[in-house]
C-alpha cells in the first residue's frame, strides 16, 4: 500500500509540475513573442540603415573612379579608368557596375555595423555578406542577405534577409549618357565637342573636361543626384 501511495504520489507531482509549466508558458508567451519581435524590428532596422548608408558611399565613391571599387589595370596614375583608349572601346558594361557597388556593400557593410555595440543586451555573431545590386531608372536597389544569430535570454534564433533598400539616384542615365558619348566617338580622332555638348543639354548634365597625362579626364555631374547633399560625379578618362 505505501508503494501505491508513493507511486501516486509521484505521479501527481509530475503532473503538477506539467500543468505548471503550461500555465507558466502560456502566461509569459506573449512577453516573450514581444520581446524577440522587439528586439527583431529594432535590430533589422538599423541593419537596413547601415546598408543605406554604406549603400549610399559605395555609388560616391565608385563614382569617383569611374564604376569601381577596385581600378582596373588600364587606368591613369591616379586610378581613373580609360573608357576610350587609342580607338577601342574599354568602357565597362553596366552589370559590371552593380557588381562592383555589391563589392563596396560585402567588404565595406560591417564597419558600418561595427560590433554591434548599440545592442549590448544582445550576443550576435554575423555571417558573411552578400548583396544583389540593381540600377533600375532613376534608383539603385540593394538587395542584402547577411546571416545574423542573437543569442538574448538563453535563446536564439537568426536574422538574415532584410528589405530591399531603394536609393534614388541617376546612374542609369550617366551610364546610357556615357556610353553614347563613347560610342559616338569611336572612329573618330578627335573630341567632338558638339555630340557632348547635345548629350549633356538632352539629360540635364553637367560635362566637365581637363587634359593631362596626354588624356582627355571627364567628370559627369548630376544635380538631381544627390548623396548627403552633394551632386553624383562620375569620372573617367579618354586617350585619343
Amino acid at each position: 500500500m505505501n508503494n501505491k501511495k508513493a507511486q501516486v504520489t509521484i505521479f501527481i507531482i509530475i503532473a503538477i509540475v506539467i500543468v505548471g509549466a503550461i500555465i507558466l508558458f502560456f502566461t509569459f508567451k506573449d512577453d516573450i513573442g514581444k520581446t524577440f519581435g522587439s528586439e527583431n524590428e529594432a535590430l533589422s532596422s538599423f541593419v537596413e540603415n547601415c546598408i543605406e548608408k554604406t549603400g549610399k558611399d559605395a555609388i560616391y565613391n565608385i563614382g569617383q573612379k569611374g564604376g569601381y571599387f577596385y581600378s582596373p589595370k588600364l587606368s591613369t596614375s591616379n586610378g581613373i579608368p580609360y573608357y576610350y583608349y587609342e580607338g577601342d572601346n574599354e568602357m565597362h558594361s553596366k552589370e559590371e557596375v552593380e557588381k562592383e557597388i555589391s563589392t563596396y556593400l560585402n567588404e565595406m557593410l560591417t564597419f558600418c555595423t561595427g560590433q554591434f555595440e548599440d545592442f549590448p543586451g544582445l550576443n550576435i555573431t554575423s555571417g558573411e555578406v552578400n548583396t544583389k545590386t540593381t540600377i533600375e531608372s532613376d534608383k539603385i536597389m540593394l538587395d542584402v542577405t547577411f546571416p545574423l544569430t542573437v543569442i538574448s535570454n538563453n535563446k536564439n534564433y537568426i536574422i538574415e534577409n532584410f528589405n530591399k533598400v531603394e536609393i534614388l539616384i541617376r546612374v542609369d542615365l550617366i551610364y546610357d549618357s556615357i556610353e553614347e558619348l563613347i560610342k559616338g566617338q569611336l572612329g573618330k580622332e578627335n573630341i567632338c565637342l558638339s555630340c557632348i555638348t547635345k548629350i549633356a543639354l538632352k539629360n540635364d548634365l553637367k560635362i566637365d573636361m581637363t587634359g593631362a597625362e596626354n588624356a582627355t579626364f571627364f567628370t559627369i555631374k548630376d544635380e538631381h543626384s544627390k548623396i548627403n547633399g552633394i551632386p553624383l560625379e562620375w569620372k573617367f578618362a579618354n586617350k585619343y
